[in-house]
């Protein structure tokens, strides 16, 4: 299955595409280059708290996805790189459009990357397949930050990863594949987040790969539901003291009822 991902550059986004690539090895790649935006900016120099929490995930991204980056350097004849702040998001697609023309790929997986206009692709490829890796459990955690926002809520037993399809409404396609992850005593937020990408990038590559093998036209499992979309506005550097104040109440009152959860479709 010829496959083209598109991700963004963090070492998560590597580490996944590694993963994948052990089943879907015929691949082309489009990575986009996230730089620092106006509000982010903003918060690192106006707020302590958001620029330790920054910090820190970068740190365990270093730890938990060590040397990661050898694999992008290793096949770097087929990766291509835009820069979201040099690219609107028609030039994003205009890329993506020409990639498939170029490559003629059966497969997309999208992951961490800005919207793509699945109806564009479609019109020029209607038997492609594509999926979007979503870092959060849907459909209860919608839009960005949604391995953040159950800490807040008191519900960290809810952070994983869902792989669903790809559609122009963002977060609503059919659910294929879930994991998450139960807290251990030693979490933080930004270890657990990590953690749970180490488990979907181990247990759902082979499955996928197994699902479309057998028939690559499978349905997966429509879930609707009127929860909340999370906006990047939505954030304030409060939240993290929540968080954080959350997980560890919760740790301490919930752990021992909690297991780790996969959600095969099929």
């Amino acid at each position: 299955m010829k496959t083209l991902f598109i991700t963004g550059s963090d070492l998560r986004h590597v580490y996944l595409v590694k993963k994948f690539t052990r089943y879907f090895k015929n691949f082309k790649w489009l990575i986009e280059i996230r730089d620092l935006n106006i509000n982010h900016k903003q918060l690192l120099r106006k707020s302590t708290i958001y620029k330790k929490h920054v910090k820190d995930f970068s740190l365990q991204q270093k730890k938990y996805f060590k040397n990661i980056k050898n694999f992008e350097k290793f096949n770097i004849n087929k990766i291509s790189k835009v820069y979201r702040n040099n690219i609107s998001n028609y030039e994003f697609n205009e890329k993506i459009i020409k990639l498939i023309n170029l490559y003629n790929p059966n497969l997309i997986f999208s992951y961490g990357c800005q919207k793509i206009d699945t109806k564009k692709i479609n019109k020029i490829k209607k038997r492609i397949r594509c999926f979007n890796i979503h870092g959060g459990i849907l459909p209860e955690y919608k839009g960005t930050n949604t391995n953040f926002w159950p800490h807040v809520k008191m519900e960290s037993n809810k952070i994983g990863l869902t792989l669903h399809k790809l559609e122009d409404k963002i977060d609503s396609g059919e659910i294929y594949f879930q994991t998450s992850v139960r807290p251990r005593r030693v979490d933080t937020i930004n270890k657990i987040s990590c953690r749970a990408v180490k488990k979907f990038s181990s247990l759902i590559p082979p499955k996928i790969f197994l699902l479309l093998k057998k028939n690559f036209y499978a349905k997966g499992i429509k879930k609707t539901s009127k929860t909340k979309n999370y906006l990047k506005k939505d954030f304030k550097p409060k939240h993290i003291i929540t968080a954080k104040k959350n997980l560890n109440i919760f740790k301490k009152k919930k752990l021992n009822d909690l297991k780790d959860n996969l959600i095969n479709i099929f």
